[in-house]
């Protein structure tokens, strides 16, 4: 009986396709077997991807011609709105990790709202266990399909639902503002992400109205006794990767240490958070290449006023990295298995 799981990855010549590519080649229980990619299909791997010419030898095929009778497991990195209209084509007997959009709002409705499609399974989206993952261990191991969350929600959830989950804050005027590198945007062929526009250019986006803040609100709203509206901003920056949120609070005078030590119990046996000491913040130069998260809490100049800063790489623990760390828990690996890397030291 062989010792591999069989996996296919959709969508994957993109840069979340690419990450999630190399991890599988790193874990050691994972055999690649088929790649979909619309647009580079019949085209060897490694011309999309040239740093995989002698890692792997495989042809990308459109979805529609992959054979799946092999397949255990699936890795979804397409677009959004695309594995939710091809959903039907894949066998139920497969396990799924979907890194899009399309099954993180548990409301079909929601779909129209915030990303422009009518749902196509609405009956599937309580079957998605949503997968942050040191939030959500025991739905996920037994989970046959996780919605693997957004990149901006998880820099920004993983310090928020502590605090409201054991009250310490309340969820009244919540404001964030986050900075991504550019290929939190894909490899999409529009011209504001080409190199001229973004170089040496800062630019705000979706504020207020980023698709993100659905799946914000809800996953917040869960842990607290009245329903979230947060405020965020988003920032694309002249960087490759990584994510900085900064998250502005109103608490209670003299609190700041209270907010601290809460983080600190809650993440205190976690493998790939940091929490630096109160009033030091991170950047994202710790966490670019790696799974990890960094947090630091910085008083402000009044008692009332504090910042949050949360950094990851958007294409990892935003992306790939929670992907394969929810893996491991569906299949009973080290929760750590192809993710001990480190982040750029220079």
């Amino acid at each position: 009986m062989s010792n591999f799981i069989n996996i296919s990855i959709l969508g994957a010549s993109g840069y979340v396709g690419s990450e999630m590519i190399h991890l599988c080649l790193k874990h050691p229980n994972i055999k690649i077997q088929s790649l979909s990619a619309n647009e580079t299909a019949g085209e060897h791997v490694s011309k999309a991807i040239p740093g995989l010419r002698d890692s792997l030898d495989l042809i990308f095929s459109k979805l529609d011609e992959i054979d799946f009778s092999n397949i255990d497991f699936i890795f979804s990195c397409l677009p959004h709105s695309e594995l939710q209209a091809s959903l039907h084509k894949i066998p139920d007997t497969i396990k799924i990790i979907d890194l899009s959009a399309d099954f993180r709002l548990k409301k079909s409705d929601d779909y129209e709202k915030w990303y422009d499609f009518k749902h196509a399974h609405p009956d599937k989206l309580s079957e998605f266990v949503y997968g942050l993952t040191e939030f959500n261990r025991d739905k996920i191991k037994s989970a046959k399909y996780i919605a693997n969350p957004g990149c901006y929600p998880t820099s920004i959830l993983m310090p928020l639902i502590p605090l409201l989950k054991n009250k310490i804050i309340d969820g009244n005027n919540i404001i964030i503002d986050a900075k991504s590198g550019y290929s939190g945007a894909g490899k999409s062929k529009k011209t504001e992400n080409i190199f001229a526009e973004v170089n040496e250019n800062i630019k705000s986006y979706g504020i207020g109205d980023h698709r993100h803040i659905a799946e914000i609100n809800q996953e917040l709203s869960l842990v607290n006794e009245d329903s979230i509206r947060v405020f965020f901003a988003a920032n694309l920056i002249p960087v490759n990767r990584g994510i900085l949120s900064n998250i502005y609070l109103n608490i209670d005078a003299n609190k700041q240490s209270e907010i601290h030590e809460c983080l600190k119990k809650a993440f205190a046996n976690e493998n790939f958070i940091s929490l630096l000491p109160l009033n030091e913040v991170p950047s994202t130069r710790e966490v670019v290449g790696s799974n990890r998260v960094s947090i630091g809490v910085k008083r402000g100049y009044k008692d009332d006023l504090l910042c949050i800063v949360s950094v990851i790489d958007n294409l990892l623990k935003g992306a790939a990295g929670q992907a394969m760390q929810n893996f491991n828990l569906m299949n009973d690996f080290n929760e750590t298995t192809a993710l001990t890397y480190n982040a750029n030291i220079l």
